[in-house]
C-alpha cells in the first residue's frame, strides 16, 4: 500500500509540475504575430508600397521604352490587368499562410485545452484515490484508524457533553485460520466478518477495520448507558456466526473492550488505549467476552508492567533461585530424585510467588530465559550431588509455551552443549494443558526428548478431562498425580476408588506413578497400598535450598 501511494504521489506532482512532452502549450501560441492588429497593419503597408512602387516605376519604364502614345495606352491596360492577377496571386501567399497559422492555432489551442481537461481529471481521481489509501482499509473498504481518530477528536472537541463509546474488538484464534487455511482464506473472513457488522450498524456508527483480525466502532450520541450496554451486547451476539471457510465449518467469536467517553477518556488515543486493556482482559477470561474499562485495570496493568521491566532484571541481578523437594521411593524409603522449583526474592519486594510472575513471563516472551537458566542452574547443582547413581534425577517443570515454541529442540540442544547438561539425570515435566494445545507437534517433540536422554513426566495426573484419553498416545514414563486429587481422598470419596484404577492404568502402560502432595501417614500408606511408586510432600519435605537439601539427604540417611 505505500508503494502504491507513493506512485499516485508522483504522478499527481508530475500533473501539477507539467512533467509531460505532450502537455506544453504549442510555442506558436506564444508568438507576438499573431496580433491581428499588427498583421493587418503589415497587409496594407506591404500592399500600398507594392502598388506605389509598380505604378510609378512602371509608368516610367513605359516613358522610357516607348514613345508612341497609343501603345503606351494599350500597354497600361495589360499593365492594370497584370497588377490585379499579380496582387491578387500576392494577396492569396499572405492570406494562405497567415490563416493557415490561425487555423493552426486553434485547433492546438482547442488540443491543449483538451489535454488540459483530461489531466485536471486525472488529477482529481489521484486525488480520490490518495485519500481512499489515507483514510480507508484497502481489504474492507472501512474507514482506518487515521480517519477514525480524526472522526472522534472531532466529535469529542464539539461535543463536551455528550457521551460516547469505543469498542475494540478481535477474532478469537484467527491465527489458526491463518495457519490451517492460509492468508488468503484469512483475508476472506476479515471481509465477511466486516460485512457482516456493517449490517448490524447504524449509519451514525463508524465501523473502522485497524489492522489483522482488528475492528474498532465508534457509537456516538449515547443517551442511556444501560440501553447502550444492551445494544453492544446484542450486536456482538449477532456478528457470532458459522462461517464456510474453504468447504470447513468455523463458528467465529470475539472478544472486545469497550471504553466510554468522557469517563475513560477525553480524546482518541486514551479511549484507545483503555479499550485495548479492556480486550486484554476479555483474552484473559477465556475469550467470547465484552469487558468494560474500569480504573482497576489500569492498575493491574501498571503493576504487571512493573513487574515485567523487575523480572528482565532478575536474572542479571541473580535474583533467583532452585528450592528442591525429594521423591521418595515408598518401597524403600529412599530419596531417589528432587524436583526443582523456582524461587524468586525481589530485592525490595521480597519474596514472589511462581504464580505471579511465571504466566506473565509466558505471555511477554520471557519465559525462554528463565527455562534456559533453570536448566543452567539445575545443571550447576546436579554437579554438587552426592548421589552418582544415574537413576538419582532433577525434575524440571517444562511450560507449555516453551514445549510448542519452534525453537525449543535447538534450544534445548544449545544449552546441553553450553551448560553440559547429563539428559539422563534430568526428568521433563510437563502438563497436559501444554499437551492438548496441539497434539501432534507435542508427540514430536517429546519423541525426540527422549532420544537425548531425558524422562519425560506428565504432571498434574487427574485434574484434566481428557488425561486418559491422551495417556495412551503420548510417549509418557512417569504420571505424577495431583496434589489436590490427593488431598480430596477419603474412605467415602470417589478419588479412593478411583485412585486405585489410576495406579493400575499407568502400570499397565509401563509408567511410573508419583503421588504429590503427601502430608500424612494416612496418604502415604494409602498410595503405597495401591502399590504407587513415588511419593513427594510436605510429610517428607518442604522445598529448601541445594545447601540445606544436600544437609537433609545426609541426616535423612542416617
Amino acid at each position: 500500500m505505500y508503494n502504491k501511494r507513493k506512485d499516485l504521489g508522483e504522478q499527481l506532482m508530475k500533473i501539477e509540475n507539467g512533467d509531460d512532452k505532450q502537455q506544453k502549450i504549442p510555442e506558436q501560441l506564444m508568438d507576438a504575430d499573431l496580433n491581428a492588429v499588427n498583421e493587418s497593419i503589415k497587409i496594407i503597408i506591404y500592399y500600398v508600397l507594392i502598388s506605389l512602387l509598380w505604378i510609378f516605376g512602371s509608368d516610367r519604364l513605359l516613358e522610357l521604352l516607348i514613345e508612341d502614345q497609343s501603345l503606351i495606352l494599350q500597354f497600361q491596360t495589360i499593365k492594370g490587368i497584370f497588377f490585379v492577377v499579380f496582387s491578387g496571386i500576392i494577396f492569396y501567399l499572405i492570406l494562405f499562410s497567415k490563416l493557415r497559422l490561425y487555423v493552426q492555432s486553434i485547433l492546438d489551442l482547442k488540443y491543449a485545452y483538451g489535454r488540459l481537461d483530461k489531466l485536471h481529471n486525472n488529477s482529481l481521481e489521484l486525488e480520490r484515490k490518495l485519500y481512499q489509501l489515507a483514510y480507508y482499509d484497502e481489504l474492507t473498504g472501512l474507514p482506518n484508524k487515521t480517519l477514525l481518530e480524526d472522526k472522534v477528536n472531532d466529535y469529542i472537541n464539539k461535543n463536551t457533553d455528550q457521551v460516547m463509546a469505543l469498542v475494540y474488538m478481535d477474532i478469537d484464534e484467527f491465527k489458526n485460520v491463518n495457519e490451517v487455511k492460509g492468508h488468503q482464506v484469512g483475508d476472506s473472513l476479515i471481509k465477511a466478518v466486516a460485512a457482516i457488522m456493517k449490517e448490524n450498524l447504524s449509519e451514525h456508527d463508524i465501523l473502522c477495520h485497524t489492522g489483522a483480525d482488528e475492528f474498532v466502532v465508534a457509537f456516538f450520541d449515547i443517551v442511556d448507558l444501560s440501553e447502550f450496554l444492551v445494544k453492544i451486547d446484542e450486536f456482538f451476539n449477532k456478528i457470532k456466526q458459522t462461517h464456510i471457510l474453504d468447504k470447513d465449518e468455523y463458528f467465529i467469536t470475539f472478544s472486545g473492550g469497550v471504553a466510554i467517553a468522557p469517563d475513560h477518556g477525553n480524546d482518541y488515543i486514551t479511549l484507545l488505549r483503555h479499550a485495548d486493556s479492556a480486550l486484554s482482559m476479555a483474552k484473559n477470561k477465556g475469550k467470547d467476552q465484552l469487558v468494560i474499562f474500569d480504573d482497576e485495570m489500569v492498575m493491574m496493568i501498571t503493576q504487571q508492567t512493573e513487574m515485567l521491566n523487575h523480572l528482565r532484571n532478575a536474572i542479571p541481578n541473580h535474583e533467583f533461585t532452585l528450592n528442591y523437594q525429594p521423591i521418595i521411593n515408598l518401597d524403600s524409603q529412599e530419596i531417589i530424585g528432587v524436583e526443582a522449583l523456582i524461587r524468586w526474592h525481589h530485592k525490595t519486594k521480597g519474596y514472589i510467588p511462581p504464580l505471579e510472575f511465571i504466566s506473565l513471563s509466558e505471555k511477554n516472551g520471557f519465559i525462554k530465559e528463565i527455562t534456559e537458566w533453570v536448566f543452567y542452574q539445575a545443571a550447576k547443582d546436579l554437579k554438587k550431588w552426592p548421589i552418582k547413581d544415574t537413576k538419582f534425577k532433577i525434575s524440571i517443570n517444562l511450560s507449555a509455551v516453551m514445549l510448542i515454541h519452534d525453537s525449543f529442540l535447538k534450544y534445548l540442544n544449545q544449552w546441553i552443549s553450553q551448560y553440559q547438561i547429563d539428559c539422563n539425570r534430568i526428568t521433563l515435566e510437563i502438563t497436559e494443558t501444554a499437551v492438548i494445545a496441539d497434539i501432534n507437534r507435542s508427540v514430536h517433540v517429546l519423541l525426540q526428548l527422549r532420544k537425548l536422554g531425558f524422562t519425560i513426566a506428565l504432571d498434574d495426573f487427574g485434574t484434566g478431562y481428557s488425561s486418559l484419553t491422551y495417556l495412551q498416545k503420548l510417549p509418557i514414563d512417569i504420571i505424577k498425580i495431583d496434589r489436590d486429587f490427593i488431598n480430596h481422598i477419603k474412605t467415602d470419596t470417589k478419588e479412593f476408588h478411583v485412585l486405585k484404577y489410576m495406579i493400575d492404568l499407568a502400570h499397565h502402560l509401563h509408567m511410573e506413578v508419583v503421588a504429590e502432595g503427601i502430608e500424612i501417614p494416612e496418604q502415604q500408606n494409602l498410595v503405597k497400598s495401591y502399590r504407587g511408586n513415588y511419593a513427594q510432600g510436605y510429610y517428607y519435605a518442604k522445598p529448601m535450598p541445594i545447601d540445606q537439601l544436600l544437609s537433609f539427604m545426609k541426616a535423612y540417611k542416617k
